[in-house]
């Protein structure tokens, strides 16, 4: 077991690496550069890389073009040139890759956008309580029907395929007003394709695992991923009850041996999210479809839509269980801050 500092110094050079491969996801990316770029020898890279990413350097290239292919989807561009972008040799070959990916085909994925973008229709659910949303999704998250889970790390577990049997249900919108939200937040530092981490780290520190009530997962995002300079994202804990919390950092201070301090451990802050309106969109597919998703919703839902939106942060609640072996799609509520116009 490496030290934390150690494991600190490690995921910092797998940023890097990471951000090296998003700069062009297309290009050739061997494991000699992308060790380099971490400043280890390859033996070691691969080693490191796959103990702390869940993943091999390959499979993780492979994520990244879908995913920029999924973008790329979304703002209507032609599937054959995708595909070629993407470093394939043939359409073909691409919507294979694609349908394992995401659950459905190129094709199908850029009519679920288009579809997406087009229609601005809701579904209203007047005043509903953040308590009965909450209690809907513990009902749902542990074996349920979604056979949803939520991303623990760093790996591909953030990206696991769909199984679909049978055409995707077009997605919808539910405008929804939901309570004021206490969380314990961890500021997150790298690319989206590391948030994982940052939500290992916040887990592991709180330690989640031994606490249920600190299990309901919240990402929050107070910019757009897509301007330079502009992503401010935190990984976020349901606090749950005073009781549990103040329980986890008992548990905290005394695996430390140190004297029990009031409030959060360093870096982890206490944060409450507003209440108010948001439009919810269930996604069910990997993770690394959430930004694609929220482009189109942002781009073509809201303009439509007959709400704007206002100044706090958006949200993606994981519906996800913590099951690291469940084969399941990812289930995630994606929630837009709006206000009437």
């Amino acid at each position: 077991m490496m030290k934390p500092s150690t494991e600190r110094d490690y995921r910092r050079r797998i940023a890097r690496v990471v951000e090296a491969i998003l700069v062009e996801p297309g290009a050739r990316h061997t494991l000699d550069s992308l060790a380099a770029v971490a400043h280890m020898s390859p033996y070691h890279f691969h080693r490191i890389y796959r103990a702390l990413m869940g993943e091999s350097v390959g499979d993780t290239v492979k994520r990244l073009r879908l995913a920029e292919a999924a973008q790329r989807l979304t703002d209507a561009a032609q599937v054959t040139a995708v595909a070629h972008d993407a470093g394939y040799d043939s359409p073909q070959a691409f919507a294979r890759a694609f349908r394992d990916f995401t659950g459905v085909s190129p094709s199908e994925f850029r009519t679920r956008q288009r579809h997406l973008v087009a229609n601005p229709a809701v579904s209203t659910t007047s005043a509903r309580t953040l308590r009965t949303a909450q209690a809907r999704i513990a009902q749902r998250g542990d074996g349920d029907g979604d056979g949803a889970r939520i991303h623990d790390g760093v790996d591909g577990n953030r990206d696991e395929s769909t199984e679909s049997q049978s055409p995707p249900a077009l997605p919808s919108v539910e405008v929804t007003e939901l309570a004021p939200l206490d969380v314990l937040c961890l500021r997150h530092d790298g690319p989206i394709a590391t948030i994982g981490q940052t939500f290992h780290t916040l887990m592991t520190t709180l330690r989640c695992d031994e606490n249920p009530l600190l299990q309901q997962r919240v990402g929050i995002c107070a910019r757009d991923p897509s301007m330079a300079g502009g992503f401010c994202y935190h990984a976020a804990i349901v606090a749950g009850s005073q009781a549990a919390l103040s329980s986890a950092m008992e548990r905290l201070d005394e695996a430390a041996q140190r004297p029990r301090v009031a409030g959060p451990p360093p870096g982890i802050e206490p944060l409450r999210l507003e209440g108010g309106l948001y439009a919810v969109h269930r996604l069910v597919g990997p993770y690394a479809l959430i930004s694609p998703t929220f482009r189109a919703l942002y781009s073509g839902w809201l303009p439509r839509s007959g709400y704007r939106r206002d100044q706090r942060p958006g949200l993606e609640l994981y519906r996800s269980t913590p099951d690291r072996s469940a084969q399941h799609p990812c289930v995630t509520d994606l929630l837009i801050p709006i206000c009437e116009n």
